[in-house]
């Protein structure tokens, strides 16, 4: 995505509004998620000073799989009034594509699951099949606690003084 600053009025805004088609995220294909669609943006460009502010909105779609069910579902990540100050320094076309791609993948969550995806009111089918943490007990064994006894034991040894 370029912005020729050429094609900005001085002291006036661009509104630009499009798609980009190809696919911009580098994304391995180890990782979750997936590319699911373009990238759209309707966005104003505006020379400030010696540098491109480009405020707008943006919409990538993705597809990722469930950790707790594994069904694939869709969502999108949605930057919206969304801003990049790139500085000019004689171009005449600058880049977007690093920029919003950076910022686009930084905002992918973290460990998506279904009921996050677009399909509204989902429950995971997963949902209360596996135990949670708190309801594990920790097994002690003889061996354990004469572990942490040589444990404490070696530590009393030290001298701070």
């Amino acid at each position: 995505m370029t912005i020729d600053t050429r094609a900005i009025p001085e002291n006036e805004s661009l509104v630009i509004e499009g798609k980009v088609v190809e696919d911009i995220w580098q994304l391995s294909e180890s990782d979750s998620v997936k590319s699911a669609g373009p990238l759209e943006f309707k966005v104003t460009a505006s020379i400030v000073e010696e540098n491109l502010l480009v405020r707008g909105n943006f919409a990538a779609p993705f597809n990722s799989q469930c950790p707790h069910c594994l069904d694939t579902f869709k969502f999108s990540v949605n930057l919206t009034e969304h801003s990049l100050l790139l500085p000019i320094e004689g171009n005449s076309t600058i880049d977007l594509t690093n920029g919003i791609r950076e910022d686009i993948l930084l905002a992918l969550p973290n460990f998506p699951n279904c009921e996050e995806g677009e399909e509204n009111n989902r429950k995971c089918p997963a949902l209360g099949k596996f135990n949670t943490e708190s309801d594990f007990k920790e097994i002690e064994t003889k061996e354990s606690k004469k572990s942490q006894i040589k444990d404490w034991e070696e530590l009393n040894k030290l001298n701070f003084d």
